[in-house]
């Protein structure tokens, strides 16, 4: 009995080997790329949302600005009103409840 193998042999099995290591890399290989390509996807709708909601909230804060600026207004013309009114009083002597 040969016990002995041949350098063909040898050849023959780390290629096979060789071959099967591939496979088992590109496999691999493939899983991960495919688990990157969706991580991309999902981060990239993720920046979409984001983006999304921080219109949002500076419609909201505009919105708010805009409000605050009429109640300033507002309160102002008041204010003016109220003190056309009591200078009416004092000339009229009319009392005038206060306000």
């Amino acid at each position: 009995m040969n016990d002995s193998i041949t350098k063909d042999d040898l050849k023959l099995a780390l290629h096979e080997h060789t071959d099967e290591i591939m496979n088992v890399m590109q496999t691999f290989m493939q899983h991960v790329d495919d688990r990157f390509n969706k991580l991309e996807h999902e981060i990239i709708e993720l920046k979409d949302s984001h983006n999304r909601l921080l219109n949002t909230i500076d419609g909201f804060i505009g919105r708010i600005d805009k409000y605050e600026t009429e109640l300033a207004s507002r309160d102002s013309q008041f204010e003016k009103l109220l003190a056309w009114a009591r200078k009416v009083s004092e000339k009229t002597g009319i009392p005038l409840e206060n306000l």
